[in-house]
């Protein structure tokens, strides 16, 4: 691997003595180009991220970070293909929710194990949701919408894709408010949110930077957002647990993973490279200008994070149903 870390020379010159696989002897071979491998298309959330990590990184490392998109099936793809890559750290995934939480769940099998496959470098980002409504004769409140749905018979919600975080936030929602929620999947963002709009469909979780575009159209209203505390860009809308319903309290998280042989003097370097890229100053402005929150964790960390993740998921999942047959 191609990483020449700005750390002292004598500390990488044990590290590599350390561990025949480093990215210190990688480089003392020849440089190689470390691929940022990505499972979703170009001009997606996850691809811009993965662009800003990967630019960050080359100017923290001092290494060639190249995004490789391998869209397709949710993620899936993606960390199929790194869990099968060499472990010589040269290949890492930008793993999300998705495909490492949800997926093992929702899917009755997987081209990969996000328990066995892989070793977790750090949580890298993450992004909140919004939930949103129409703005002409919506509700102008979250309670306001949870007492209307209660006493419709259905009441549909729209998604971007079966077993998307915002499906499953979707299904959480109406499981923890006691109502009967529909799903509506759609495969164009636009058309969802016409949908909204008009008042075909009651609502949405969006992403924030999504929501609050849209909300300045005019379209829509947000209700409420799902991170911790509420973002720049929708700054009159309270949070979960500001609007008492605290089981909303959600995000999107990103993490980086390689595969589980790797050896751990390679993962604390790629740790150590990925935490400098997340402190880099024009990194950070990037992230939040694309409503992402930088995290950075450690590996304990980020084990653990994805393991309180998979428990909290599961038995949404479980309840709403979801069982799909690859």
């Amino acid at each position: 691997m191609t990483i020449l870390f700005r750390a002292a020379a004598a500390a990488l010159t044990l590290l590599a003595g350390l561990a025949p696989g480093s990215l210190t002897e990688a480089q003392a071979q020849g440089q190689r180009t470390i691929s940022l491998v990505v499972g979703f298309a170009g001009g997606t959330a996850p691809d811009t991220l993965a662009r800003i990590l990967a630019e960050s990184m080359q100017r923290n490392g001092n290494a060639s970070v190249v995004v490789e998109n391998v869209p397709g099936a949710g993620g899936q793809v993606a960390s199929a293909r790194v869990a099968r890559a060499a472990p010589d750290g040269a290949t890492i995934l930008l793993g999300e929710v998705g495909s490492v939480a949800i997926a093992p769940f929702a899917f009755t099998s997987l081209p990969y194990d996000p328990a066995r496959d892989f070793t977790y470098v750090s949580e890298v980002a993450r992004t909140n949701f919004a939930f949103v409504v129409p703005a002409q004769n919506g509700p102008v409140s979250i309670a306001a919408f949870i007492e209307a749905a209660r006493k419709a018979d259905r009441t549909l919600l729209g998604t971007f894709g079966v077993t998307s975080p915002g499906h499953i936030a979707a299904e959480l929602f109406a499981q923890s408010a006691g109502f009967k929620g529909e799903p509506v999947h759609y495969r164009a963002v636009a058309d969802g949110i016409g949908d909204i709009a008009r008042g075909q469909t009651a609502g949405a979780f969006l992403s924030i930077p999504l929501a609050a575009a849209q909300a300045r159209s005019g379209g829509i209203r947000a209700l409420v957002q799902t991170g911790a505390t509420r973002a720049d860009m929708l700054p009159d809308v309270p949070t979960a647990r500001e609007a008492n319903v605290p089981d909303l309290a959600m995000s999107s998280w990103f993490v980086l993973m390689v595969p589980a042989a790797v050896p751990a003097a390679t993962v604390a370097e790629i740790h150590r490279v990925a935490a400098a890229a997340l402190k880099d100053s024009a990194a950070l402005e990037r992230l939040r200008g694309a409503g992402f929150e930088a995290v950075g964790s450690s590996p304990d960390e980020v084990r653990a994070m994805v393991a309180r993740e998979r428990d909290r998921w599961k038995p949404v999942i479980e309840r709403a149903g979801i069982r799909i047959t690859n």
